[in-house]
């Protein structure tokens, strides 16, 4: 390829000179050939807060294989201002580039619905863990598995019992949300994702509470009642409960079957979204009646669809379909429904989310890859890129100049891909 480029030529970096940290700094490939620090060893040791240390230095990465959105290649990206700013063939002779040494280079990943930080905030039935503390922990994992930006997905309900979650539970993790970035506590960068369980008691006021929180990005429409939708199969929903008894499981279901179907609810709820411009999903489709209703209210993204009629249903009426990597990885569903491989090798999936396994997309981009012969650009367009593009946030999800730089250093070991470091606009986080 031919060098791409927002500048007319990248000078030499800084030399790195008055940077601490150099033991730290070279553990992790910051210390260049004539034994000078990168100027990315300053984030080694001097992070203090991410909003207050975004630089607008020149960074040069060298000697990486380059996943780009349509090709790989072995070269060099120039970063400046928190910005791809030019890619480059073969090796760069500046003396404080970092030297990826073969390794991979790839776009920080995009991940739309992750429930992690709810199992941080109630690691075990009935315990509630503090809320900046659960999501502090949350952050790092999400950053330890490449994910740099994250939807945090909240449910609106209990999907379990059909009621309302532990009153407070929403607003002290929007306030922990809050407090954490104000004071530059978190690495990734959050948004919101609503799940509302449409058959809870106070559904619709809960989320409407919410619906105008600057973070929120996706809404999706649920309804876990058993024997349907992702709970068909009732032997899979005792197992998934099977911490219950049989009585507490009988009651459940007898409350749930017993409550409304939620139409009113998932039209109030549609109407809320559509007023303010914001992203509608569908969960656990099974029916291509399921993806009917869901086109008529304004979905969108199809999200986790259970049978391969309902994807084939969903592209067909032009929504985005989204499976679980953690499904790619394990070659099926845990839920006993359809095989997200299966989907993708019709060619019907345009994203992955991590669903209940933060490092899941890493691995699934390469079991895409290795197992499925999918290009490794396409396969990790399905984690970065085209999440991205559902969401609007098109400033990122592509190695590419005038894109963010969220970026990954990975390297195989064996067959499993690990991060290594981890880059948000520029800005060595990990």
């Amino acid at each position: 390829m031919t060098s791409m480029s927002l500048l007319p030529k990248i000078n030499g970096a800084d030399n790195g000179r008055g940077f601490g940290g150099r033991e730290a700094a070279s553990s992790l490939g910051m210390v260049a050939a004539d034994g000078r620090l990168a100027p990315e060893a300053a984030a080694v040791t001097t992070w203090s807060g991410f909003s207050r240390r975004r630089s607008a230095g020149e960074q040069v990465l060298t000697n990486a294989r380059i996943v780009g959105r349509e090709f790989a290649f072995t070269g060099t990206v120039h970063v400046m201002g928190g910005r791809i700013v030019a890619l480059d063939d073969g090796r760069s002779h500046v003396r404080s580039a970092v030297d990826f040494e073969g390794d991979l280079l790839l776009p920080g990943f995009v991940d739309v619905h992750t429930d992690n930080l709810e199992r941080h905030l109630e690691p075990r039935p009935g315990v509630a863990w503090p809320g900046l503390a659960a999501l502090i922990a949350h952050d790092r994992q999400m950053l330890a598995a490449g994910i740099t930006t994250v939807l945090d997905s909240l449910c609106v309900g209990d999907q379990q019992r059909g009621c309302a979650r532990r009153p407070g539970l929403l607003p002290e993790t929007l306030e922990a949300l809050r407090r954490a970035e104000a004071d530059g506590l978190l690495r990734a960068q959050h948004f919101l994702h609503l799940r509302c369980e449409v058959s809870s008691d106070e559904v619709v006021p809960t989320f409407a509470a919410m619906a105008d929180d600057p973070r929120l990005r996706l809404v999706s429409l649920m309804d876990h009642t058993p024997g349907q939708r992702q709970w068909a199969d009732l032997a899979a929903w005792r197992r998934r409960y099977r911490d219950l008894s049989e009585e507490q499981l009988a009651t459940i279901r007898t409350r749930r079957s017993a409550a409304p179907p939620g139409v009113a609810e998932r039209g109030e709820i549609a109407q809320l979204c559509r007023q303010r411009g914001l992203t509608l999903a569908s969960h656990d489709d099974t029916t291509a009646d399921h993806i009917a209703e869901a086109r008529a209210l304004g979905v969108t993204v199809s999200e986790f669809p259970t049978t391969a009629e309902a994807a084939r249903a969903a592209r067909a009426a032009g929504m985005r379909v989204v499976m679980g990597a953690p499904n790619i990885v394990l070659g099926g569903s845990h839920s006993g429904n359809v095989s997200a491989r299966e989907v993708l090798a019709a060619g019907l999936v345009d994203g992955l989310a991590s669903d209940y396994v933060p490092t899941s997309l890493l691995q699934a981009c390469f079991l895409l890859h290795e197992l499925l012969g999918l290009g490794l650009p396409a396969a990790v367009a399905a984690v970065s890129a085209k999440p991205a593009a559902m969401l609007g946030l098109d400033d990122r999800g592509e190695i590419s100049p005038g894109r963010r730089a969220d970026m990954l250093r990975v390297r195989m070991c064996g067959s499993l891909p690990v991060v290594g470091a981890v880059w948000r606009e520029g800005v060595l986080l990990g």
